[in-house]
């Protein structure tokens, strides 16, 4: 089980225009789409997904040093670090979202511990626009604890990753 660990999000990296691209991308669309909506070539939207891509693997990497977190993959197009903490012996995941810049996720074995609701709340918010961010189609999370969300998510966006 996951469960965001509070008060980290940071500023995002990217510029308005790398984070446009880099949404649009995430989602789902070609490079031909994004250049046509955004009015502009491909070559720029490519130069700019890929100068995007760089920042955040940049920022990921800096995130995870910043928490002694020990990297074990990193996902670039996905804009997900996949870490672990030696200390506190977890598995650690850094992620980036447009809304939200990058935050850090901790493995927690007892989730249904957690009963501040404000938090729940916020890392439910947070979950969700990390799926639809990422095009990922997810039903019936009224009543689903974050959790069971996260490791729906996280899950399909490393499919190797076992939670």
């Amino acid at each position: 089980m996951m469960y965001m660990a509070p008060n980290c999000s940071i500023a995002s990296p990217l510029s308005q225009k790398q984070k446009t691209i880099w949404s649009l991308k995430s989602k789902g669309f070609s490079v031909s789409e994004i250049a046509k909506t955004l009015k502009t070539t491909r070559q720029y939207v490519n130069q700019t997904r890929l100068t995007a891509e760089a920042k955040l693997s940049s920022s990921l990497l800096e995130v995870a040093q910043l928490n002694d977190l020990q990297v074990i993959k990193l996902y670039p197009q996905q804009a997900l670090l996949l870490c672990h903490h030696p200390v506190l012996n977890r598995k650690a995941i850094v992620t980036y979202t447009s809304s939200y810049g990058l935050k850090v996720w901790y493995w927690y074995d007892k989730p249904e511990g957690i009963n501040d609701q404000s938090f729940l709340k916020q890392t439910k918010m947070y979950l969700l626009e990390l799926a639809k961010e990422r095009g990922i189609e997810i039903t019936d999370t009224e009543n689903m604890h974050p959790a069971k969300l996260a490791d729906i998510i996280f899950s399909k966006i490393i499919p190797e990753l076992k939670t």
